[in-house]
Formats: C-alpha cells, sequence, structure tokens
C-alpha cells in the first residue's frame, strides 16, 4: 500500500501545477465545452486567445507545465486529460467555497438498538444517520456531495447515500478503488469473526479511500448475494442497518474460509466467502 510518506510529493506536484492563474484559465478554456473524448480541439492560438494572452513565449511557458498531466497535444490543437476533468468535477461536486447548513432531521428508520428514531446530520461533506436517543448503534456514515440536496429531502439524501456507498464498497470489496481505479485490499480478523460488532476494512492501496463496513453491506452488490436474500425475504430496498444480522463463523484458518447465515422471512441463505471476502459459493434453504 503507498503510504502518506510516499504519496506526498505526487500530491504536491499535482497541487503545485494549478498555482498559477494563467494555468487555471487555460484549463478552464479547455474545460468548456468538454465532451469527453469527444471534446473538440482547440487551437494554439484559439487557445492563447481565450485566455487573453498576448505574450506568446509567457503563455507557452504556462501551457508546457500542464502538458501531458493536464493538456494533452492532438494533431487539431489541445484537449484536456481526464485527470484534470476529474479534479474539476471535484471541486464542482464539492464546492469548497460554499457551505451547506443542513440542520439535524430525523428520516423514515429507526434506531436497530433501541428503535428510536434515526437522524440525518451532514457535516464536513458526510452524510451521518445516528440514533435520536442513545449512544449504543454506531450508526453509518459516508460522504456524499452537497449538491445531492439540491432536489431531496432527507430521507431522499439518505437513500441516495446508501445506495453510493453500496455501490463504492461493492467496487472495493472486488480488487477497484470507485475515486481513482487502484487496487484495494480487503483486511478481517479472523480471530473475532464471530463477534457482534465484527467489522471489515477496505482500503485503497493509491489514494484516501478507506471504509469500515459490516461484513454483509459489503456484499450486497454480488448478483449471487442479492438473489439469495431476495429468495428468503429480505428486502434489499430497505436500509443497510435495517437488514438482518449475520451469524458468523469460521470454517477454516488456513485456507481462510468465513460463513455468513441469514435469515429472511421466508428462510435463510448461506454466503461462503474467503479471507477477501470474495464470494466462493452462496445456498438457500427454503
Amino acid at each position: 500500500m503507498t503510504t502518506a510518506d510516499e504519496s506526498e510529493p505526487t500530491a504536491r506536484e499535482a497541487f503545485s501545477l494549478l498555482g498559477h492563474e494563467i494555468r487555471l484559465e487555460i484549463l478552464l478554456a479547455l474545460l468548456d465545452g468538454w465532451r469527453a473524448v469527444y471534446t473538440d480541439p482547440r487551437s494554439y492560438a484559439d487557445l492563447m486567445d481565450a485566455v487573453g494572452m498576448r505574450d506568446s513565449g509567457k503563455f507557452n511557458y504556462h501551457l508546457d507545465k500542464l502538458r501531458g498531466v493536464y493538456v494533452r497535444e492532438v494533431e487539431d490543437g489541445y484537449v484536456p486529460t481526464a485527470s484534470v476533468t476529474a479534479l474539476y468535477r471535484s471541486v464542482l461536486a464539492h464546492r469548497p467555497t460554499e457551505r451547506t447548513e443542513y440542520d439535524p432531521t430525523a428520516i423514515d428508520s429507526d434506531c436497530p438498538r433501541c428503535d428510536a428514531k434515526a437522524v440525518l446530520r451532514y457535516n464536513r461533506g458526510f452524510v451521518s444517520i445516528e440514533c435520536s436517543a442513545c449512544d449504543d448503534w454506531a450508526g453509518f456514515t459516508y460522504p456524499f456531495p452537497k449538491n445531492g440536496f439540491e432536489t431531496r429531502n432527507a430521507d431522499a439524501v439518505a437513500r441516495a447515500t446508501v445506495r453510493r456507498a453500496r455501490h463504492h464498497i461493492g467496487m472495493a470489496r472486488t480488487g477497484q478503488c470507485p475515486f481513482c481505479a487502484g487496487g484495494t485490499a480487503v483486511d478481517i480478523d479472523l480471530e473475532t469473526t464471530a463477534a457482534d460488532d465484527q467489522m471489515i476494512e477496505i482500503a485503497c492501496d493509491t489514494c484516501t479511500f478507506l471504509v469500515g463496513v459490516e461484513p454483509l453491506q459489503s456484499l450486497l452488490t454480488d448478483n449471487r448475494v442479492a438473489g439469495a436474500l431476495a429468495d428468503v425475504g429480505v428486502d434489499l430496498e430497505r436500509y443497510d442497518w435495517e437488514l438482518p444480522t449475520p451469524a458468523m463463523r469460521i470454517k477454516s484458518r488456513d485456507p481462510g474460509r468465513v460463513v455468513l447465515e441469514v435469515d429472511g422471512e421466508m428462510g435463510s441463505a448461506t454466503i461462503l466467502v474467503d479471507e477477501t471476502f470474495s464470494v466462493r459459493s452462496v445456498t438457500t434453504d427454503r
């Protein structure tokens, strides 16, 4: 896994390339009308004119700084790379100069520990679902861009965040970081697998993606698991914290094999996973 010390030079270099107004203007001009791989290139003269530059030497100096990383030269001019478009989307999604105020709001769900109303909070770009009455439930939290609040009420935000988390966690569990496409690793403590509060940790080898998640939650996007749960009457439209808590046991330590047994209204599903939490088999008993 890449350490913070190893990543710092790369991050520092990436940020430093944007540390000049002319370079920002070049990138914004290229991003205007961006259409992924169908983006029309802008010629040198057109790009220079769009930035409002008259000094070709100065303009070329800053353009050269961006070449390869954020700007690619093609036959008919220049186009933005996927790196800068990803950065641009991230800035628009999180808009760091704007602050979203959102008062704690009750949602249509209950605490799985005490049955009191669950409450949605929004802080530092994270949606958190907590109990309104007790501290026994760890709750749910996941990053959610503030754009998502513009057309949704609290319940819709909660559901959108859960769907987003499921999708990202499903990708990460199967080896791909949902943010940088780097490799991911799953960590599970086989010595404490049977504990009620067991969590697995999924971390990216390259960027800062890191989640701690309940075992069943990490498997919900697997088609075999989803199908088996539906067959035994588990409603996957429910929030993750409303789903049944599986009974877990170690089948073997070498090789690592863990069994999750989930009871539904019409039977039970048995899921066998290995030490990387890859699904080995799924069976149902109705």
